[in-house]
C-alpha cells in the first residue's frame, strides 16, 4: 500500500510541475500539485522511522524546489511563491495526516491487544482446578492475581510441588511439548490467570516451519522438564552429586569427547551451587546423568584458565579445541550482598541464562540469580556447551 501511495504521489508531482503549458490557467495545476504532495508527505510519516522524518519531509519539499528549478526547460516560468508555496503546505498536510493516522492505529491496535487480553483472562475461585494431571495441555496460564498451588500424584500418593504467584507461569511444558500435564494446578484463593495456547506465543513461519523462538522454547521446556524429574527422583537432589569440584560426569566428557574439565578442590565452607553438563548438537541436548557441587567464588573458562584470580575462587576449565566458543574467563558466579550474581566482563561470545543475554556485547555484564534452576549456554546462541545452574534457598 505504501509503495502504491509513494507512485501516486511521484507521478502526480510530476505531472503536475511538467504538464501544464506556458499560458495555460494554473488551478488544475495546483490541484494537481496539492494532492501529490499531501500523499508523500503521509508518506513519510507513515512508512519511515521517526527519526527519519524530518529527512523525509525536508527530501520531499527539496524534491519540489528541484522540479521547480527546471520548469524553465519545459517552457513554463518559475513561480516559487505560487507553485512552490503551495507544494510546501501540501507536504505539511500530508505530514500531519500521517501523524493522525499513526496515532490512530497504534491506538486500534491497542484496543485491539487488550480486549484480547480482556478476553483470555479467566477467574478461578479458591479450590477450583486449573488443569488436571493427565490431561491434555492446550494452554499455558499467566499468573496476574492470587496463587496457584502445583501437585503431583505418584505411586498413590498426592505431593505439593510448588506454590507461584503473580508474573509467573503455570502448564508451559506440557504446552511446548505437546505433552499430558504433569501436574494438577489448584487456585489458592480468588485468581485471575491469562491463559495462551502455543499458537498465540509463536505463529508458523510462511514455509511451514516452526518459528525459532517456538524451537527454543521447546527445547527449554525438554530442559526443565528432565531436571525436575531428576530432582524428585533424587529427593533433594544431592544424592547424585558428584563429590570431586568441577569434574563433569563421565557420560557427559563421553558426549563432549574433546571436553575434559579441570578444577581446583572443593572447599567444605560456604554456600554451593550443583551444575549439570550438556552437549547440543543442532535441536537436540545430551545431558550428563549426574551433577558436581561447587563452592563460591566460581570461575569457568576454557583451559588455561585466566590468571589474577583469588586464592578461594574455584576454577572450572575445559579443555577445547577450535572452533573456540569459550574464553579463559567465560563467567563467574559469587555471592553478593546476600544474593547470587552471574558475571560475564570478559568473554569474547558471552552468555545466555534463562533466555537473557549477558556479556560485553549485550551491555548487561551481571545478573542477580535467584534460587532455582537456570539454564545457559556458554558461548552464546550457537555454542554447544549448555549447562543447568541449580541456586539454593539462603537460609
Amino acid at each position: 500500500m505504501l509503495i502504491v501511495i509513494a507512485l501516486a504521489g511521484m507521478i502526480c508531482a510530476v505531472i503536475g510541475s511538467l504538464m501544464a503549458k506556458k499560458g495555460v490557467a494554473i488551478e488544475a495545476d495546483k490541484i494537481v500539485h496539492f494532492i501529490g504532495y499531501s500523499l508523500l508527505g503521509c508518506l513519510m510519516i507513515m512508512g519511515l522511522r521517526p527519526m527519519l522524518w524530518v529527512f523525509g519531509v525536508v527530501g520531499v519539499a527539496g524534491m519540489s524546489a528541484a522540479l521547480e528549478a527546471v520548469q524553465p526547460i519545459f517552457g513554463r516560468s518559475t513561480d516559487w511563491s505560487g507553485d512552490f508555496v503551495t507544494n510546501c503546505i501540501a507536504v505539511a498536510t500530508g505530514a500531519a495526516v500521517g501523524l493522525i493516522g499513526r496515532f490512530l492505529w497504534a491506538y486500534i491496535r491497542t484496543e485491539a491487544v487488550n480486549a484480547g487480553i480482556r478476553k483470555a483472562t479467566l477467574g478461578f475461585t479458591d479450590g477450583q482446578v486449573v488443569f488436571k494431571q493427565g490431561d491434555p495441555s492446550e494452554k499455558f496460564y499467566i499468573i496476574r492475581s492470587g496463587q496457584v498451588v502445583l501437585t503431583r500424584e505418584a505411586n498413590g500418593a498426592t505431593k505439593e510441588i510448588a506454590k507461584v504467584g503473580p508474573g509467573e507461569v503455570v502448564g508451559e511444558m506440557g504446552v511446548l511439548q505437546k505433552l499430558p500435564r504433569s501436574a494438577t494446578a489448584t487456585a489458592k484463593g480468588k485468581c485471575w490467570l491469562y491463559g495462551m495456547t502455543e499458537q498465540d506465543l509463536m505463529d508458523k513461519r510462511s514455509d511451514g516451519q516452526d518459528h525459532p523462538g517456538s524451537i527454543v522454547s521447546r527445547v527449554l521446556a525438554q530442559r526443565l522438564r528432565k531436571m525436575t524429574e531428576k530432582s524428585e527422583q533424587t529427593g533433594n537432589g544431592t544424592s547424585e552429586v558428584s563429590r570431586t569440584a568441577g569434574v563433569a560426569p563421565a557420560t557427559a566428557v563421553a558426549v563432549q569427547k574433546a571436553v575434559a574439565p579441570v578444577s581446583k578442590p572443593v572447599r567444605a565452607a560456604g554456600p554451593k551451587i550443583l551444575l549439570r553438563m550438556g552437549w547440543r548438537r543442532g535441536e537436540e541436548v545430551a545431558w550428563g546423568e549426574g551433577v558436581s557441587e561447587h563452592s563460591l567464588p566460581l570461575a569457568f573458562g576454557r583451559n588455561p584458565g585466566p590468571s589474577g584470580l583469588s586464592a578461594e575462587t574455584e576454577l572450572v576449565l575445559l579443555d577445547e579445541n577450535p572452533p573456540q566458543w569459550l574464553s579463559p574467563l567465560q563467567f563467574m558466579v559469587e555471592q553478593q550482598n546476600g544474593s547470587f550474581v552471574f558475571k560475564d566482563e570478559q568473554s569474547e561470545k558471552g552468555n545466555e541464562v534463562s533466555g537473557v543475554s549477558v556479556g560485553q556485547a549485550a551491555g548487561v555484564t551481571a545478573v542477580e540469580l535467584p534460587a532455582g534452576t537456570h539454564v545457559m549456554i556458554a558461548g552464546g546462541e550457537g555454542s554447544p556447551y549448555v549447562m543447568a545452574l541449580e541456586i539454593p534457598v539462603l537460609g
